[in-house]
C-alpha cells in the first residue's frame, strides 16, 4: 500500500500560456517529468480571464446566452502532479487579480507525460470527452474593466502570445523568480535581502525615499513613509487635477478611484464592490459603529489592548446609548494565541446561544442571548495590536463570532503590506486597514471591506455623501439614484482624492522592488533577527512564544532594567523623556511603553532597515537609560502640548 505520508499533489486546469510546457517549466522552476498534460474544458466560464457568465455579460455588454457552446466555455489543459510548492510559485505568477478556486472540468482524450507534449507550442487538442476532473482553477477577481472586452480562443492567444513568454529575458517571470529565492536565510537569517533583478534590501534602499540624512527610520509602522516614487506621482497628479479641476471633480476621479480599488482588493482576495477607501482604520471603525442599530442588552467587547481611540470609540457609543455597554477582555503579552481564544469563547459562551455557524451565510449574523436582557453583538479585535505590536489571532476570534452570532469588527490598521490576508478565507463582518502604514502609500489612505451580507447594515459613509438614500424620505424628483454600497465611499464633498489614488503607484512601486512576498519574508525575518540580536545583548527577551506566533514586521523588545515609576505621572515623565531624547537627541524613534509589569520598546522592520539601525537605537537607549539614572529626566523641560498624555500611533 502505498505511504500515507507522500507528498501532497494538485491538479490545476490552466489556459493559456501555462498550457505550453517550457512557460510552465519555467514558473516552478523545475523539469516536472512526472507531471501530466490532458486536455480539458471548463464548462460557464469565457476568456479573457476566465470569468463567469455574469462577468462576460457585463464585459461584452450582451446576454451569454447570444454566444456559441464554444464561446461560453473555456479551452485548457489539465495539469495533474504539481507540488505545493509548485502551487505557490505560480500564485505568483498569476498576481493578486486573480484567485485559485475548485472547479469540475470535462477531459478529453488521455492523459500524457510532460516529456511527450511539444515543449513550445500547443499539441493538436482531443475532442473525445473522456470523464470529469477536480482542479483548482485560476479565476479573474478583479474588475472585469481591466479586461478587453473581446472573446478569444486558446489557440490564437498561445500563438500572439506565447513566444514572448518562452523569451528568457522576459520581465514578466521577475516576480516568481524573486519568490523561488526566498527559500534560504543569509547568514544574518535575513530571507529576500538579495534578488537577482530588484534592489538589495537595506540601506541601498534609501535612495528611493526621502529621509533625512542622519533619520534612522525605525518606526515606519506609527505613520508609514511613502517612497519617492509615490510622492512625486501624487505631486504630478495634484498638479494635473489643479489645472483643469472641474473635469477630475465632475468626471474622473471615482474612474479613477474604482480602478485603484480594483488593483488593491485582490491583495486581500476581496471582490472589488465589497472594498472602500476611508481616509484611516479609525475612521472605518467609527463608520461602522455608527452606523449599527444599537438596541438595550448589547454588548461591545474590546481588549485591553485595542488601540485608544477605538476603544473611546466603543466608549462613546456606549454613553450615548446607555442601554448598551462595554466589556473588556484582559490581555498580556507574551502569552499563546490560544489564551486569547479561549478568553474570548468564555466571554462569548457567557452571555451568547451557539449558532451552530463556523462561517457567515448570506444575511448579518444575529445574537441571541442565553437570556433576554443581554447579549454580546460586536467584538472588535485587532489584526495586528498598536502597542504592543503583536499579532493576534484575529481569524479564530471571527469564527467564534460566527459560532456565537457576533458581528467581528477587525481593525487591521497595521495588517495590509505587513503580512498576507485572505477576507474570503476568514471572512470578518468587517475589516479596516491602513494602507500608509505598511503599503507604502501616501498618508493619509486606508480601506475598509464590507462583505455583500453586510452591506445594507452600513447605510451611510462617515460624512454621509450626496449618494445617500434615504428609506423614510426617497429622494424625489432629479436624476435617479438607487442606494448602492460602494457609491457611499464617492463624492461625500470636497476632498484630497490624491491620497487614495497613490495606493496604485504604491503597489506599482512594490512590485518593482520585488513585490509582496519578498518584502514581507525581509521584514519579517530582520524583525526576529533584530529581536533576537538586541535581547542577546542586554539579557532579555523578546514580546514572543515559543511558537512564533507574535511577530510579524514590528518586534517588541524588553528593555534592560529601566525603572518603573509607581505612579502614573512618574511613569509618563520616563516615557516622555525616552522620547524625547530619541527624537531630538539622536535623530530616531521607537515606540516605549510598559506592558505587564515591564518596559518595552517596539521596533519596526522595513526594506530599507538593517540590523546595524537596530545596534544604533540599543545604543542611544543605553545611554538614555544611563541619563534617567542620573535623574534628568525629572529635570527636562518640554514645551509639547502632549506633556498631559502618551500617544502611539
Amino acid at each position: 500500500m502505498p505511504s500515507d505520508d507522500r507528498p501532497q499533489t494538485f491538479n490545476l486546469f490552466v489556459y493559456g500560456v501555462l498550457a505550453v510546457p517550457a512557460i510552465l517549466q519555467r514558473v516552478i522552476g523545475r523539469k516536472g517529468e512526472e507531471l501530466t498534460f490532458q486536455d480539458a474544458i471548463l464548462p460557464g466560464a469565457e476568456y479573457p480571464g476566465v470569468v463567469d457568465e455574469k462577468g462576460t455579460a457585463e464585459l461584452l455588454g450582451q446576454d451569454v446566452g447570444q454566444l456559441s457552446e464554444d464561446d461560453r466555455n473555456t479551452a485548457g489543459t489539465l495539469i495533474c502532479g504539481l507540488t505545493a510548492k509548485d502551487i505557490e510559485l505560480l500564485d505568483v505568477f498569476e498576481d493578486d487579480e486573480y484567485s485559485r478556486i475548485p472547479k469540475t472540468v470535462l477531459t478529453l482524450g488521455s492523459p500524457k507525460a510532460l516529456g511527450d507534449v511539444p515543449a513550445k507550442t500547443l499539441a493538436k487538442r482531443s475532442t473525445v470527452t473522456t470523464g470529469t476532473a477536480e482542479a483548482d482553477v485560476y479565476i479573474w477577481t478583479a474588475s472585469v474593466s481591466l479586461l478587453e472586452p473581446a472573446i478569444w480562443s486558446l489557440d490564437e492567444f498561445v500563438r500572439s502570445k506565447g513566444a514572448a513568454w518562452i523569451d528568457v529575458n522576459n520581465d514578466m517571470y521577475a516576480q516568481v523568480e524573486a519568490a523561488r529565492s526566498l527559500g534560504t536565510a543569509d547568514a544574518d537569517g535575513l530571507v529576500g535581502k538579495e534578488v537577482a533583478g530588484f534592489p538589495t534590501f537595506g540601506h541601498n534602499m534609501k535612495s528611493y525615499w526621502g529621509f533625512a540624512p542622519n533619520y534612522v527610520n525605525t518606526n515606519h509602522g506609527s505613520y508609514g513613509s511613502p517612497p519617492l516614487a509615490v510622492m512625486e506621482a501624487r505631486e504630478k497628479l495634484s498638479r494635473k487635477i489643479d489645472s483643469r479641476a472641474d473635469i477630475f471633480m465632475r468626471r474622473e476621479f471615482e474612474i479613477q478611484l474604482a480602478e485603484v480599488r480594483a488593483k488593491t482588493a485582490p491583495i486581500v482576495n476581496a471582490e472589488v464592490d465589497e472594498f472602500v477607501f476611508v481616509p484611516n482604520a479609525t475612521h472605518g471603525v467609527n463608520t461602522v459603529a455608527t452606523n449599527i442599530d444599537w438596541v438595550e442588552g448589547d454588548i461591545i467587547v474590546v481588549y485591553a489592548t485595542t488601540y485608544g481611540a477605538v476603544t473611546q470609540t466603543m466608549k462613546h457609543l456606549c454613553d450615548r446609548n446607555p442601554g448598551i455597554r462595554l466589556e473588556v477582555i484582559i490581555t498580556k503579552f507574551p502569552c499563546y494565541h490560544s489564551e486569547i481564544v479561549e478568553a474570548t469563547e468564555a466571554v462569548l459562551a457567557k452571555y451568547n446561544k451557539p449558532t451552530g455557524n463556523v462561517r457567515g451565510g448570506d444575511a448579518p449574523p444575529t445574537a441571541t442571548g442565553l437570556s433576554d436582557k443581554e447579549r454580546v453583538r460586536m467584538v472588535v479585535v485587532d489584526g495586528i495590536a498598536s502597542v504592543p505590536g503583536v499579532i493576534y489571532p484575529w481569524e479564530d476570534v471571527v469564527s467564534l463570532c460566527h459560532k456565537y452570532g457576533a458581528l467581528s469588527l477587525v481593525d487591521a490598521a497595521h495588517s495590509i503590506g505587513q503580512h498576507h490576508v485572505d477576507v474570503k478565507k476568514s471572512d470578518p463582518d468587517f475589516w479596516v486597514t491602513n494602507c500608509h502604514k505598511w503599503l507604502m502609500s501616501h498618508r493619509a489612505s486606508a480601506a475598509m471591506y464590507v462583505p455583500f451580507r453586510n452591506q445594507r447594515l452600513i447605510r451611510s459613509s462617515f460624512p454621509t455623501g450626496h449618494f445617500y438614500e434615504s428609506e423614510r424620505y426617497p429622494t424625489v424628483g432629479g436624476a435617479p439614484h438607487p442606494w448602492k454600497f460602494v457609491e457611499q465611499f464617492g463624492w461625500n464633498g470636497t476632498n484630497d482624492w490624491t491620497q487614495f489614488l497613490s495606493v496604485g503607484d504604491a503597489i506599482d512601486f512594490r512590485k518593482s522592488i520585488g513585490g509582496e512576498d519578498r518584502i514581507i519574508a525581509y521584514n519579517h525575518s530582520l524583525a526576529v533577527a533584530g529581536g533576537k540580536r538586541l535581547s542577546e545583548r542586554w539579557g532579555t527577551r523578546v514580546m514572543e512564544n515559543d511558537k512564533g506566533e507574535l511577530t510579524a514586521a514590528m518586534v517588541n523588545i524588553e528593555l534592560p532594567n529601566f525603572p518603573i515609576p509607581a505612579d502614573g505621572p512618574g511613569q509618563f515623565k520616563v516615557s516622555h523623556f525616552i522620547e524625547n531624547c530619541l527624537l531630538y537627541d539622536y535623530d530616531t524613534f521607537v515606540a516605549p511603553m510598559i506592558h505587564n509589569g515591564t518596559w518595552w520598546a517596539r521596533f519596526s522592520a522595513q526594506v530599507w532597515v538593517e540590523l546595524s539601525d537596530f545596534d544604533y537605537v540599543a545604543d542611544c537607549l543605553d545611554k538614555i537609560k544611563a541619563r534617567i539614572e542620573r535623574g534628568e529626566h525629572l529635570t527636562a523641560k518640554c514645551e509639547c502640548i502632549y506633556c498631559s498624555r502618551t500617544v502611539v500611533a
